[in-house]
């Protein structure tokens, strides 16, 4: 892949429209962009990434609402104070596809409607526009070639790399690294999709299990059916209540207003305070008697709760470990073996059966007391987690306030009292009252009928569910029986290509990394050979003499550019076109390193490189090292009053600045 432009459009700190030409020139494949911190280096690095996988790209499979507010985040501050509703990346990059070159102009966009946040993507090629369809499978397609975990792989940020050195995370990023440079993680997810799918043979007491569960769950299926459409008519009653009693109210409440003088505003007052609290401690009296009636055995009864759950927990740990007896034969183990080296004998083939059964064994010998299916022991484990919660305060101080609330309750009344002896319309009022109060009952009773059928409906979609999944694992016990023996075959011969295949790669990125370290290294020859374990990824330094070198003995600084010439080296031994972004890489480099990395590093790297650094990172000693392979270069000067960066088709001025010192 190669960026060729990048045009940001009210993105964080670049208001209004701002273009970068990244397009590499003949023997020149630099790009440099100049800038103090906070004048938005990393807005551009995330734009990037966001520009090309939208929400993919921070990780989420669909534009959720937390997608949507990251998103929010980096638009232009100012543009959505006064409105404008314009923000825009668009990327033009290269990619080869069938031998054949393909340039793309890829625009998300961002608009805000009825204060809600939308995105749109549109895709161009060589000047044709893509159909929706077309469109999403550019983006599966995409995902292949370049995912987002390789673009991060391309971004040698100088933090990053000091972090991996400092905290000797080598071998642990470079395992990471191969894994997917190499596409060896592909490879990976087939066989613990096979192995998976390997252990979900089925036997025949569970295919009677499963029969029974399905017969139960068709008729809770059916009450369920009866109860929703019971109630259903039900919330129509009370919604055809409501309004009459509404009416009634409206007619008196006309009346009070137009006699009733200065003491109705006051009254309704004193009304709405006294019947909110009899809600709300109705309300609190429902969550104490639902605590009583459902929790509080349990509470009290905790010691035994915990006992039955760890009962059920070795009961399950025990029948998986006679279902695998069962299922592990002499015969099957010993052609599982026999299919990954022919010289496993049957004496050979037991012990490794023996060693698998000895891993599932239960610690110590228990008997079947419960027997529970597994709906029944998800209850008892959702029920201990919450025995475990804080509940019982929670209705300890719902008792309290609504001890808190019956004393102000008391104190309204009496100033209703007061109130209502002095007033001639006291029985128009005491109606009002009346049918207010029947009012809140009646909103109260409609909001839980609607939460009850709600609730309903939930399960429901989870029992029909629950039937299709048993009628599915039913109708494919057959298939998972005759495939077993085949998937074992596949995952043997996955792992072999594997290790053959990571030792080939690594042999060369050895070979590769050796001879960048000799160019960029101060100590000339110092390092002969470098060598990765490839099971461990332990990296061993060779010298001249044939000696392991400590790679303690190395600087921070010589550590860092050991790190980056084999990833270097990973990279172009994987064959993989891909852009490298180097953020603040010099900043812990002494002048000498700078140089060479500089010199020897950069040019090589491919196609495309692109610098973001700041004016101590490279001056004007470094700069002049560059210049030769230098296409493009910014500078990004960022406005304190406005809070607006400024795009400069140019690097730091290094003249002028001299002459202000």
């Amino acid at each position: 892949m190669i960026i060729n432009q990048i045009q940001l459009t009210n993105i964080g700190a670049y208001r209004g429209t701002n273009s970068f030409d990244f397009s590499p020139e003949i023997e020149k494949n630099v790009v440099l962009i100049g800038g103090e911190n906070g004048a938005g280096k990393t807005t551009l690095l995330n734009a990037i990434k966001l520009g090309l996988f939208g929400s993919y790209g921070y990780g989420f499979k669909t534009e959720s609402a937390e997608y949507y507010k990251r998103v929010q985040s980096i638009l232009n501050h100012n543009a959505k104070k006064i409105g404008e509703n314009n923000f825009r990346i668009k990327l033009d990059f290269s990619l080869i596809d069938d031998f054949e070159k393909v340039d793309y102009v890829l625009y998300r966009y961002w608009k805000f409607t009825n204060k809600s946040l939308k995105e749109t993507f549109d895709l161009v090629a060589n000047g044709k526009h893509f159909t929706d369809y077309e469109k999403e499978l550019f983006q599966s397609k995409l995902k292949e070639i370049m995912p987002p975990q390789l673009l991060d792989l391309c971004l040698f940020d100088g933090e990053e790399i000091a972090r991996i050195v400092n905290e000797d995370l080598l071998s642990d990023y470079l395992k990471n690294l191969s894994r997917v440079v190499f596409n060896l993680d592909l490879f990976e997810t087939l066989e613990e999709d096979l192995e998976y799918y390997s252990n979900q043979s089925l036997d025949g007491k569970k295919m009677e299990s499963l029969e029974q569960e399905l017969f139960e769950l068709n008729s809770r299926e059916k009450d369920l059916r009866g109860k929703i459409a019971t109630s259903l008519s039900n919330l129509e009653n009370i919604k055809s209540q409501k309004s009459i009693l509404l009416d009634e109210y409206n007619r008196d409440k006309h009346d009070f207003e137009k006699f009733g003088g200065l003491v109705k505003s006051e009254r309704e007052k004193i009304i709405k305070d006294m019947n909110q609290i009899d809600l709300t401690r109705k309300q609190n009296l429902e969550s104490i008697r639902g605590f009583v009636s459902n929790l509080l055995p349990f509470y009290l009864t905790k010691g035994l709760l915990k006992e039955s759950r760890e009962q059920i927990q070795n009961e399950e740990a025990l029948q998986l470990y006679k279902q695998l007896g069962e299922k592990l034969t002499d015969e099957k183990i010993h052609n599982i073996l026999h299919s990954v080296s022919e010289s496993i004998n049957s004496l050979e083939s037991n012990k490794v059966k023996e060693q698998l059964l000895d891993l599932m064994k239960p610690e110590k010998s228990i008997s079947t007391i419960h027997g529970a299916s597994f709906s029944e022991s998800s209850l008892i484990e959702n029920m201990h987690l919450k025995i475990m919660s804080d509940a019982d305060k929670e209705c300890i101080r719902i008792i309290e306030e609504n001890k808190a609330k019956l004393f102000e309750l008391q104190e309204l009344r009496e100033k209703l009292r007061t109130n209502d002896d002095t007033n001639e319309f006291a029985d128009m009022l005491q109606r009002m009252e009346k049918a207010q109060q029947n009012l809140l009952n009646l909103e109260d009773e409609l909001s839980k009928t609607e939460a009850q059928i709600h609730d309903w409906k939930n399960a429901l979609e989870g029992i029909l569910s629950g039937i299709d999944k048993i009628q599915n694992t039913l109708r494919d016990d057959d298939k998972t029986k005759s495939s077993f023996l085949e998937s074992q075959k596949i995952i043997a011969l996955s792992r072999r290509f594997r290790e053959i295949q990571l030792k080939k790669k690594l042999q060369q990125v050895q070979i590769e990394a050796s001879v960048m370290l000799k160019k960029i290294f101060r100590k000339h020859n110092y390092v002969s050979s470098i060598i990765i374990d490839s099971e461990t990824y332990d990296v061993k330094l060779v010298d001249s003499q044939k000696d392991y070198i400590e790679k303690t003995t190395l600087s921070a600084g010589e550590k860092e550019i050991l790190l980056i010439s084999i990833i270097w080296a990973i990279f172009k031994c994987s064959g993989r076109k891909v852009p490298f972004i180097f953020d603040t890489l010099l900043g812990r480099l002494d002048k000498t390193h700078k140089a060479a990395v500089l010199k020897e590093f950069i040019p090589n790297c491919g196609k495309q490189a692109i610098i973001l650094s700041t004016d101590t990172e490279i001056d004007q000693e470094h700069y002049d090292i560059l210049r030769q392979h230098i296409a493009k270069e910014y500078m990004l000067d960022f406005n304190v009053e406005k809070k607006e960066t400024r795009i400069l088709n140019q690097y730091f001025p290094f003249k002028q600045m001299e002459l202000s010192i």
